[in-house]
């Protein structure tokens, strides 16, 4: 989602009778709210009635981006807008309870996909593929991966103690949580020398890491650049625009915000100083369907600059921004404006159409019980523990093996991928995968040639 930060705002624009309205609205809500005090058999939780009016308020606008955040969820909202939060610093990943089964401890317990660099959780030496049995003691069989989340993350300075499963043995780690900023860009090298981006969220922090990246590629000489934006659903304006001032010269327009008639909301931003990436290196973005707002902000300020070439499926298409402001003890969230492309274009509901089009490979319909078959059988998992060496040649064998299952063989391509991707540790797989992914393979192609 779009967000700019805002305090509330008194408008001295509003029309006299609306004014008179909105009082006349509000007094007679109030009448009832004492009438209702007063006469109600038990006592009123004021609190809970003022979270429930502003939430009533706000959804009575049926905007599915508009929206109260009551004061129990206020924190994790500004830690998930912010992309800052206390914690150990790592990615986790837990299976639901439902999926427990006790004779494979992966199913029920926490598992470190990956510790952040420099992270309490690096530091303290826990490796992607350890497992997390208790936090404060407490078993995490029964919690969901956002349970276990939050029972991790804390104020900093404060302690959490967890324990870990490691190779058969359980010992006991006692972390001091610190303020993490999360990572929303990864790199490496494809190909030999082409620079790959993944960009998977926007915050106000995602400008930074990318500069990071994108020097730390450049000093490794790469020809081309790929920035996958597929799946980034948005975040942060000021994220999606500290982006894209990276790769643009001064003066170029970034996006144009245009609010509600009268509002004095309308602006346009335009890139500052000069880029640091050379106009010569060619960038291709990665979309897709799941490329929403400020995602889409990203790319058409690159694409409408003649600054990249867009690769893939037509984007999201939400081109309205929200503002985000303290009500109460909690935040509200509100749509305020449209937001249009440097080329004019008000993309809401419509999408970004690629330059170059490449259909993603989906699972159909009629495919689905065969592929459900499929899982159940266990066939994929199987088959990877059989023939353990991720290659081209197995993977492919895969494919041609079960062709006749009813499932599309570029499908069972990438399931079966996926599976030994999975098997791996997470230091060790790649950044990405030209060979089986078409659209990045068509990004490689594009850049290589030119066509």
């Amino acid at each position: 989602m779009e967000q700019i930060l805002a305090s509330p705002v008194t408008t001295s624009y509003t029309r006299a009778a609306e004014v008179d309205q909105i009082s006349i609205d509000v007094a007679a809500l109030e009448r009832l709210y004492r009438y209702v005090d007063s006469i109600y058999i038990d006592e009123v939780d004021k609190q809970k009635m003022f979270n429930d009016l502003a939430s009533a308020l706000i959804a009575s606008l049926d905007d599915p981006y508009s929206f109260y955040v009551p004061p129990t969820k206020a924190k994790e909202y500004q830690e998930e807008t912010s992309g800052v939060y206390g914690g150990i610093g790592t990615y986790l990943n837990k299976p639901a309870p439902e999926n427990k089964d006790l004779s494979e401890p992966t199913t029920f317990m926490i598992t470190i996909v990956s510790p952040f660099p420099g992270s309490p959780a690096q530091r303290a030496g826990l490796m992607a593929g350890d497992l997390i049995s208790h936090i404060g003691g407490e078993k995490v069989d029964d919690l969901t991966s956002y349970e276990a989340s939050m029972k991790l993350r804390g104020e900093p300075n404060t302690a959490v103690t967890i324990t870990v499963y490691r190779n058969g043995t359980s010992f006991d780690l006692t972390l001091v949580r610190e303020r993490i900023t999360t990572p929303t860009v990864d790199s490496g090298i494809i190909d030999g020398n082409i620079g790959y981006i993944q960009l998977s969220e926007f915050t106000p922090q995602t400008g930074k890491q990318l500069l990071d990246h994108v020097q730390k590629l450049q000093k490794q000489g790469i020809v081309g650049l790929v920035i996958d934006e597929r799946n980034n659903s948005g975040g942060a304006v000021d994220g999606a625009m500290q982006s894209a001032n990276i790769f643009l010269d001064e003066g170029k327009t970034l996006v144009t915000i245009q609010g509600k008639k009268g509002s004095l909301r309308d602006q346009r931003y335009i890139s500052t100083g000069k880029a640091e990436v050379p106009s010569s290196l060619p960038i291709v973005i990665l979309t897709n369907g799941g490329s929403a707002s400020s995602a889409e902000i990203f790319a058409a300020a690159m694409k409408d600059n003649g600054r990249a070439t867009l690769i893939g499926s037509k984007t999201f298409g939400k081109g309205i921004v929200q503002d985000v402001f303290r009500f109460g003890e909690g935040f509200a969230q509100v749509t305020t404006a449209h937001y249009y492309t440097p080329n004019g274009e008000n993309i809401h509901e419509l999408g970004i159409e690629p330059d170059i089009a490449v259909e993603e490979v989906k699972l159909s319909d009629e495919q689905i019980p065969a592929f459900e078959q499929l899982m159940t059988d266990k066939i994929i998992s199987t088959y990877v523990k059989d023939n353990p060496e991720p290659s081209e040649e197995n993977i492919r064998r895969f494919a041609s093996l079960n062709k006749d299952k009813g499932i599309d063989e570029n499908i069972l391509t990438l399931l079966v991928r996926n599976e030994y991707l999975s098997k791996m540790p997470y230091d060790k797989r790649p950044i990405a995968d030209p060979l089986f992914d078409t659209t990045l393979n068509r990004a490689v192609q594009f850049i290589r040639t030119g066509r």
